[in-house]
């Protein structure tokens, strides 16, 4: 049986930045009463895993001020306005990994955190890469990392992977690929 949804009464903008959102919503809950939802906008992301001719993941590593620390992750990054979600996993591996896939297939993707955002994050396994790079983003500083997929998911049982995306994302192709 389907739960109830919660109609949206009123909202209110916060705050809107150059990537992120935050607004406050009056819903109604399925008992009549109301309550407030503050839920973080975002445009939506890409999340790759990139797999090179020698079969290893190529990861990053980037300092992020959030959580105060260095992160290995996958490569990923945000849509630009109008910008399809393939297009926007070919930038961001030309970006982040310079390079290019010649092989970029979609597997679905998943929210980051619904219970306060909205962003859905698209995935896909990047296989056939060649050098393309482009520069990164001026407040980016990425450094790639390769390594085995063993090795990646070793990296997640013992904490150093840690953020949801690339576990989610690594875990998805490892169980794909049959490792």
């Amino acid at each position: 049986m389907p739960l109830p949804d919660e109609p949206t009464i009123s909202t209110e903008r916060i705050f809107k930045g150059r990537v992120l959102g935050f607004r406050v919503d009056t819903v109604r809950l399925y008992d009549g009463k109301t309550s407030t939802r503050e839920i973080v906008e975002h445009r939506g992301a890409v999340v790759m895993v990139p797999i090179d001719a020698e079969g290893r993941v190529l990861l990053v590593t980037q300092y992020r001020k959030a959580v105060e620390q260095e992160m290995l992750e996958l490569p990923a990054g945000g849509l630009n306005l109008g910008e399809a979600h393939a297009d926007a996993a070919l930038r961001e591996l030309r970006e982040e990994v310079g390079v290019s896939a010649g092989n970029l297939e979609y597997l679905g993707g998943f929210y980051a955190a619904p219970g306060y955002c909205e962003e859905f994050l698209h995935l896909y396994l990047a296989t056939d890469l060649h050098a393309a790079p482009l520069d990164q983003d001026e407040d980016e500083n990425v450094v790639v990392q390769p390594h085995t997929m063993a090795e990646a998911l070793a990296l997640i049982e013992d904490g150093t992977i840690r953020d949801a995306k690339s576990v989610a994302g690594l875990l998805r192709v490892a169980r794909r690929l049959g490792v």
